[in-house]
């Protein structure tokens, strides 16, 4: 009886001791530009520094996230630790250019210009590089 008892508070110590030492976690929200991703991890710059999120059981919404993004990251953790669970990361839109086209064709202007950005010719030989690269995948 002694034994089982001295055991059962042995027990009873080592499990207080283990909850009472942990941290706790905070839920949180913060802004940020995606420096680095992957599939198991994200760094997002956020105020200069940067934190590293695991992102293995995140939901993307508003899109697919790339690197140079902004986003808004849901996560669990302590962000001066610079390590977070990401919950969620939500992708903020940028601002596109509008070109409005009036509906009255008389108010077109058809015999303006067309303007294109010039081609670039190292951008040029690294697409055409990476289109050679994925046929040869493909094949």
């Amino acid at each position: 009886m002694k034994k089982l008892f001295g055991f059962l508070f042995a027990i009873a110590a080592a499990t207080l001791l283990t909850v009472s030492c942990r941290h706790k976690m905070e839920h949180g929200e913060t802004r940020g530009l995606v420096d680095e991703i992957n599939d198991t991890a994200m760094v997002v710059k956020i105020d200069g520094s940067k934190v590293k999120f695991d992102i293995t059981v995140a939901t993307f919404t508003h899109g697919a996230v790339m690197y140079g993004d902004s986003v808004i990251v849901h996560y669990v953790g302590d962000l001066s630790m610079k390590r977070a669970l990401a919950e969620t990361v939500f992708l903020i839109d940028r601002p596109s250019r509008i070109i409005e086209i009036p509906r009255d064709p008389a108010k077109r202007d058809t015999t303006a210009e067309v303007k294109t950005m010039p081609l670039d010719p190292m951008k040029q030989r690294k697409s055409n590089r990476m289109i050679r690269a994925a046929a040869k995948y493909a094949k």
